[in-house]
């Protein structure tokens, strides 16, 4: 009877060592961080006078980059997810947003509005295509690599589908600021590029 209350005895206190050593565990995650990709470039203030819109979207995206948290990318393809660093928002929605607003800002005489927008606006141009990849990689290298391509309202092509590939490099690759600062950055490259095919198709 001695040793079956020794046993018992013991017993307990395994249970809650573990107990005390999951909840310890839990105690030391560290905590979420939250994170929003940004315009490089200043918005233009709105001058009231009526500008061709462009519709900047739907820029498809991967299905992998469709969650809250951060992915980048290891070797031989290896896509890691971080459960503590995530997105304030959709990514897809922060895409369109940022690129509409680094563009609006680099060609004035249009104004640009970001997918999705209201079924009665009709944009005089329309930007549209696929991401293909939007990441960081394990040396620091944030990645954009695009399908695009520019109609007009009817349909008609101004500028052909093609395939671009932005990089930039983060200055710290141990942080995710850093990180999504390099994520800004190619996004402002693919800004730029929209930005000239415009100019030229308006001129």
């Amino acid at each position: 009877m001695k040793k079956y209350a020794e046993l018992k005895t013991i017993l307990a206190i395994g249970v809650c060592s573990v107990v005390f050593v999951f909840f310890a565990a839990c105690g030391s995650s560290p905590p979420v961080r939250y994170f929003s990709l940004e315009p490089v470039y200043e918005s233009n203030v709105n001058d009231g006078v009526e500008k061709p819109i462009v519709g900047l979207g739907e820029l498809r995206t991967p299905n992998h980059l469709y969650r809250s948290q951060m992915v980048t990318r290891g070797r031989g393809g290896e896509l890691i997810v971080h459960d503590f660093q995530r997105w304030s928002e959709p990514l897809d929605q922060g895409m369109h947003r940022v690129v509409a607003a680094n563009v609006d800002s680099l060609v004035e005489n249009l104004t640009v509005i970001a997918f999705p927008f209201d079924s009665m606006v009709r944009p005089t141009y329309r930007i549209y295509g696929s991401v293909e990849r939007f990441d960081v990689d394990d040396a620091g290298q944030a990645v954009l690599i695009v399908q695009w391509g520019i109609t007009l309202r009817d349909g008609e092509t101004v500028t052909a589908p093609g395939r671009s590939r932005y990089e930039a490099d983060a200055s710290n690759t141990s942080d995710p600021a850093a990180a999504v600062e390099a994520l800004n950055e190619v996004l402002a490259a693919f800004s730029r590029d929209i930005a000239e095919r415009l100019r030229t198709a308006i001129k």
